[in-house]
């Protein structure tokens, strides 16, 4: 409609905390006109993200529930790709995260040697429930080269976009904040490299 039109034409330019206040104001009615009849109000989650490595040896060290490493059923995690942290980048004591499992819910998310979690294979063109959720964890800010913001206050982007045949896989996937999302319509790329690295790409090729 106009309206976003016209958000995305002044898009770059500074927005006042007046102006901020009222885009928040408009997104939380345009969210409410679009929630079905019978929705419920969503229970607060607060994922926090440990490797199965770290994990297991908290178990063992300090709670002794797994006698040796022999019964261990993954193999050993690097130390430079232990995590023990919010889905934000916020680091979390192994023991407060391990507590919070023993008392909520643990959820096994499988992560190849790039860093990228396991494909869902849903075809819906939005990221939706445990997809989103797998999405979001790619990355703890937006992975726009150089955005700080956190991907709590992120959208779980399309890496490829679905209309230029980018399937909804977690593969294809990762936070990107609203002001980015617009820009990235205007001919801008996103891809991440074999390390797990993101880039931006702007139409004419060159790396932003």
């Amino acid at each position: 409609d106009d309206l976003d039109i016209a958000t995305e034409a002044t898009s770059d330019l500074p927005r006042t905390a007046g102006q901020r206040r009222w885009d928040a104001l408009l997104k939380i009615f345009r969210t409410a006109a679009g929630a079905p009849a019978d929705g419920k109000t969503p229970e607060p989650v607060l994922n926090l993200i440990m490797d199965v490595t770290t994990f297991e040896d908290v178990l063992t060290r300090d709670w002794n529930l797994l006698p040796t490493t022999d019964d261990r059923l993954f193999g050993q995690v690097p130390m430079e790709h232990r995590r023990s942290e919010t889905s934000s980048g916020v680091l979390v004591d192994p023991q407060h995260a391990l507590r919070a499992a023993i008392g909520g819910w643990v959820r096994r998310v499988v992560i190849d040697s790039a860093g990228n979690v396991i494909d869902y294979g849903r075809r819906r063109r939005l990221f939706t429930g445990a997809a989103r959720d797998a999405v979001m964890l790619h990355s703890p800010r937006c992975t726009w080269s150089g955005c700080d913001t956190t991907s709590s206050y992120c959208n779980a982007d399309h890496t490829i976009d679905w209309q230029h045949g980018g399937p909804t896989t977690t593969t294809n996937g990762g936070p990107l904040c609203p002001r980015h999302d617009r820009t990235k319509n205007r001919g801008y790329k996103l891809r991440r490299d074999p390390n797990g690295t993101w880039h931006t790409y702007r139409p004419d090729g060159t790396a932003a």
